[in-house]
C-alpha cells in the first residue's frame, strides 16, 4: 500500500492470496480495532481491512475530522493496486461514510465495490432520530450522557469514564459530521446493497434500514439480526455467517 493508504488501513491478518477484500468502516467514535475479530469469523477467502479514521487508535494524535475525498482516494488507490474484487461494510456512521465514498468513486470513474454492506444505519435520505441528532451542539457531559442513554456506545465503554474521555474528540467530530450532513440526490448506485438491522436497536428502526433499497439498481437484501445497535459485537457469529454467505455469491469466496 502507498504511504497515503497505509495511514487509513489496518489489517490484523493479511491474506494477499485471498480472493476478496472487505473494507470496514466503524461506528461513531470507534477505530479499526472494532474489526479485529472478524478475520477469524469470516471465510478464509476474505481479507478484512479495517479503515482507520483520524483521531483514534494509532492516529490518535491527528485531528478527528473526516476528509471524505482523502478516504475515497485511499480506497481507490488500494483497489487499483490490488486488483481484487472488494466490498465495503459500514456500521452506523460507517454506513453513511461508505455510501458517500462509493458515490465519490463513481464520480471519479474508479473501481466500485461489488457489494456495499450497511449495518444499524438509517438510509441517507431520511431525517434523523431525536436520539442522536444535534449532539455536536451539546456540552461534553451532555453529549456523553445522550450517547450512552441512546445505546450509542458499547456497554463496556459506557461503564469506563476514562475510555469515554479518550473517545470524546472522535465522538464529537463524528456527530458534527452527521449533524452537518445534507443528503444530495443522485441516481441510485450500480452496486448491490445488503443491509443489516438490529431488531432491538433503540436508535435505528428496521424500517429506516430497509429504506436503503431505493439507493441501488443492482439488488437489495435486508437481514434482521436479533440484537441491539451493536450487533456487530454482540451477535458477531450471526452477522459474519450472513456476510460469508453473501460474499460467496458476490465475489466467489470459498
Amino acid at each position: 500500500m502507498t504511504t497515503l493508504t497505509a495511514r487509513w488501513f489496518r489489517c490484523s491478518q493479511p491474506l494477499p492470496r485471498a480472493a476478496f477484500r472487505l473494507f470496514c468502516l466503524p461506528y461513531a467514535g470507534a477505530g479499526a480495532g472494532v474489526f479485529h475479530p472478524w478475520p477469524s469469523a469470516l471465510a478464509p477467502g476474505v481479507e478484512v481491512v479495517g479503515i482507520q479514521l483520524p483521531g483514534r487508535e494509532n492516529r490518535i494524535v491527528e485531528p478527528a475530522e473526516i476528509d471524505l475525498s482523502e478516504l475515497a482516494t485511499a480506497v481507490a488507490d488500494a483497489a487499483a493496486a490490488d486488483n481484487r474484487p472488494y466490498a465495503l461494510y459500514g456500521h452506523s456512521l460507517g454506513a453513511r461514510l461508505a455510501f458517500e465514498v462509493v458515490r465519490l468513486l463513481r464520480r471519479a470513474d474508479a473501481p466500485l465495490p461489488v457489494r456495499m454492506y450497511v449495518g444499524a444505519a438509517r438510509a441517507p435520505h431520511l431525517s434523523g432520530s431525536a436520539m442522536f441528532d444535534g449532539l455536536s451542539l451539546l456540552s461534553d457531559d451532555e453529549l456523553v450522557a445522550r450517547v450512552v442513554a441512546g445505546g450509542g456506545v458499547p456497554e463496556a465503554v459506557a461503564d469506563e469514564p476514562e475510555l469515554l474521555e479518550l473517545l470524546l474528540p472522535a465522538l464529537r467530530a463524528d456527530f458534527t459530521w452527521l449533524d452537518d450532513y445534507v443528503y444530495q440526490p443522485e441516481p441510485p448506485l450500480p452496486v448491490a446493497i445488503t443491509a443489516f438491522a438490529g431488531t432491538l436497536d433503540r436508535a435505528v428502526s428496521v424500517e429506516q434500514v430497509a429504506a436503503w433499497e431505493q439507493h441501488t439498481t443492482a439488488g437489495f437484501v435486508l437481514h434482521r439480526i436479533d440484537g441491539d445497535h451493536f450487533f456487530l459485537q454482540d451477535r458477531l457469529t450471526d452477522l459474519t455467517a450472513l456476510l460469508t454467505a453473501d460474499l460467496m455469491t458476490a465475489g466467489g469466496v470459498r
